[in-house]
């Protein structure tokens, strides 16, 4: 036994010296972006430059009304007269090269712009102590009447960002600070509600409760070790002890998370902003049903509030080639994002038009599939037709890719269940290490992962005529398990006739949470039970000659925890075992659009 602690402890020491190895060779690329990069990369806004020559201030101090001291860095055009405002505020260093804002705020100073990139409170160069995603409506209407007062503004503001830079101007907003003209909030939500399916998001808002959660400056990501068990011990042996992590792992629901709010809290909240928004989405983002909800709910006092979902995951500065994965585009999508921007800016700010839109839609859609955008007028889209998927096979979804069929017909006959087990010591790793944060940059085929005897694969024949479904697509899977707890996975893939599949959403359960966070019930092993699961939503077109596929497994590591399949309380267990499965007749129910 001492023998075995003492092996775990060596183990733990390589790994963190691995890590701390791997953060020194980021932090040096970082410097190096920094340096060489962004002084000079040009962002993709649709106007010209009007003003070539900027003057930058750095760590210009901001008070705030407790007299706390922000410090922002101010860049605006070498030139005399009033300008309006972009603001930037975030936790992640206002120099760095992630959203590339030392660029996109130079970029902005040179069509007409102030551009003001702040440090929030207590991180990087700002005073104060940092309570993630708290205190953030008093510091943002603070920060917009500051530089509406400013001799070099015309009074109207703006802000921008994503994810945490997203969520201030939330915050803003809510707070009605009197100059605020417009918010451009991307990839993120108010409120959050990624409790609601009881499994912790390692990767995410585990790692950023670890990374950048707490203290002044964000920590070395490399050193969560997602392996570890029990989970509430990740963030400790990381050298990054946060108490938050602890409730989320361990499903602590009398603890509220950064941001976390009620729901009667979140609607009351959003129902108090007055300015124009954009909400921006992206249809491989960790925050894509958050960022849809709150539009949705603004347009309920906000007819004008305007979405856009696009081909995207959360870090939109790296995507910077045309394609998704390995499907090709015709163009760097991206360019969408700074056109509608700078377009959203010119109305609001300047009173001016650039490229107006082709129509006053308050939805811009990019069908994937086609690849394509596509105006509507709301979300969900009204015209849509849910159609039921049947899962058909023989009993051998797991040993063959030929045995499962998806068919619009139920089965006409009783069907053998399809059965594997699930091994939380060899999960099935669909991203196979590739940053939850930026998936299209490496997201590969999945024929790796169909392969595996504990992933079951129904594919339908290919189609005779194009097929979309855009919206939320539900899943309805009739399993039993052998362990008292469990989860189960489903997977939606487009199949091209060349073979290659390309992801577009999931869903998952946990068995204890079937009924609800409230009301834990673990299974009776053999017990065959109903699970409705919600996959996120999504837009395809799955052309003529591809195909539809479903996957459905028992987890997706290390974007999730493990289930490790024992009736021990969340978070707290070292132990596993293998659970049996068996997975009888379901069926999705997915939302198909008439073609036009």
């Amino acid at each position: 036994m001492k023998s075995d602690r003492h092996e775990r402890e060596r183990e733990w020491q390589a790994f963190r010296r691995q890590a701390d190895a791997a953060w020194s060779e980021e932090l040096a690329e970082e410097e190096r972006i920094r340096r060489d990069v962004l002084p000079t990369k040009a962002i993709p806004f649709p106007s010209p430059v009007r003003y070539p020559e900027i003057v930058i201030e750095a760590d210009v101090p901001i008070p705030m009304r407790d007299g706390v001291v922000l410090r922002g860095d101010v860049y605006r055009p070498d030139a005399d007269g009033k300008f309006p405002v972009a603001i930037n505020r975030g936790p992640y260093d206002k120099r760095s090269s992630l959203d590339d804002l030392p660029a996109v705020a130079r970029n902005l100073a040179q069509r007409g712009y102030v551009c003001i990139v702040q440090d929030v409170r207590g991180r990087y160069a700002s005073g104060g102590s940092y309570e993630p995603l708290a205190g953030e409506i008093e510091d943002g209407v603070d920060t917009v009447e500051w530089a509406a007062a400013q001799p070099w503004s015309t009074g109207r503001v703006g802000m921008f960002g994503v994810s945490y830079a997203g969520f201030v101007q939330f915050c803003a907003a809510i707070g009605r600070a009197p100059h605020l003209s417009c918010i451009y909030p991307a990839m993120i939500g108010y409120g959050f509600r990624t409790r609601q399916a009881g499994i912790p998001w390692l990767t995410s808002l585990g790692a950023w409760l670890v990374w950048a959660g707490q203290g002044r400056e964000s920590g070395n990501g490399n050193r969560i070790d997602t392996w570890h068990l029990p989970l509430h011990e990740i963030d400790d042996k990381s050298g990054y002890p946060n108490p938050a992590f602890d409730a989320l792992v361990n499903m602590d629901l009398d603890v509220r998370l950064p941001g976390e709010l009620p729901e009667e809290t979140v609607r009351e909240h959003l129902r108090n902003i007055e300015v124009p928004a954009c909400c921006v989405a992206g249809w491989y983002d960790e925050l894509l049903e958050d960022t849809l909800d709150c539009w949705v709910t603004l347009r309920e006092t906000r007819p004008d509030a305007r979405l856009i979902v696009g081909p995207w995951h959360h870090n939109l500065c790296d995507l910077e080639e045309p394609r998704m994965g390995r499907v090709a585009t015709e163009d760097i999508e991206l360019k969408r994002y700074y056109e509608e921007m700078e377009r959203f800016f010119a109305r609001h700010l300047k009173g001016e038009e650039i490229a107006p839109s082709e129509t006053e839609a308050p939805v811009r859609l990019y069908v994937m599939g086609r690849n394509t955008w596509r105006d509507e007028y709301e979300w969900p889209l009204a015209r849509s037709r849910y159609r039921t998927l049947y899962l058909h096979s023989s009993g051998r979804a797991g040993a063959s890719l030929e045995d499962g069929k998806l068919h619009w017909q139920a089965p006409t006959s009783e069907q053998p269940p399809d059965e594997y087990d699930y091994d939380p010591q060899d999960p099935v790793r669909w991203t196979h290490d590739v940053d939850i944060w930026s998936y299209l940059l490496e997201m590969g085929d999945r024929r790796e992962v169909e392969l595996r005897p504990d992933v079951l694969v129904y594919t339908s024949p290919a189609l005779e005529e194009d097929t979309e479904i855009t919206g939320r697509v539900k899943a309805v899977l009739f399993a039993s398990s052998d362990a008292e707890d469990t989860d189960f996975v489903v997977n939606l893939v487009d199949v091209h006739p060349d073979g290659h599949t390309q992801y577009l959403t999931h869903g998952i359960v946990r068995a204890r949470y079937r009924h609800g966070l409230a009301n834990p019930k673990l299974l009776r092993p053999g017990e065959v039970c109903a699970y409705e699961i919600g996959l996120w939503p999504t837009s395809n077109v799955f052309l003529a000659g591809h195909r539809i596929r479903v996957e459905i497994t028992s987890s997706d590591f290390d974007r999730y925890a493990r289930n490790q399949n024992v009736a021990a309380p969340p978070g707290r267990s070292a132990e596993t075992r293998v659970a049996h499965q068996s997975v009888f007749h379901s069926h999705l129910l997915v939302p198909v659009i008439p073609v036009q």
